[in-house]
């Protein structure tokens, strides 16, 4: 099972993989329809509120740990 290169979400199948494409390093939510990367924000902006969703966080806290999630992904990462 392959994890998002821009998330870390697992990809169980090809359904999670941008375009339906197993090839495809991102999962759905960091995609577009077409399977090509969403904009570092819009990633972003996703992920803070997935996190505010699922763990009942403030926002600035949400904020802060993805920031530095991201830094870690191979996206994301600053070369």
């Amino acid at each position: 099972m392959a994890n998002c290169q821009s998330c870390g979400m697992p990809m169980k199948d090809k359904a999670m993989h941008g375009g339906n494409d197993l090839k495809n390093l991102y999962c759905i939510y960091c995609t577009t329809k077409d399977g090509r990367l969403k904009s570092r924000e819009e990633v972003r902006q996703g992920w803070i509120n997935a996190v505010m969703g699922m763990r009942n966080i403030p926002r600035k806290q949400a904020e802060k740990e993805v920031d530095e999630q991201m830094k870690k992904m191979p996206a994301w990462k600053k070369g």
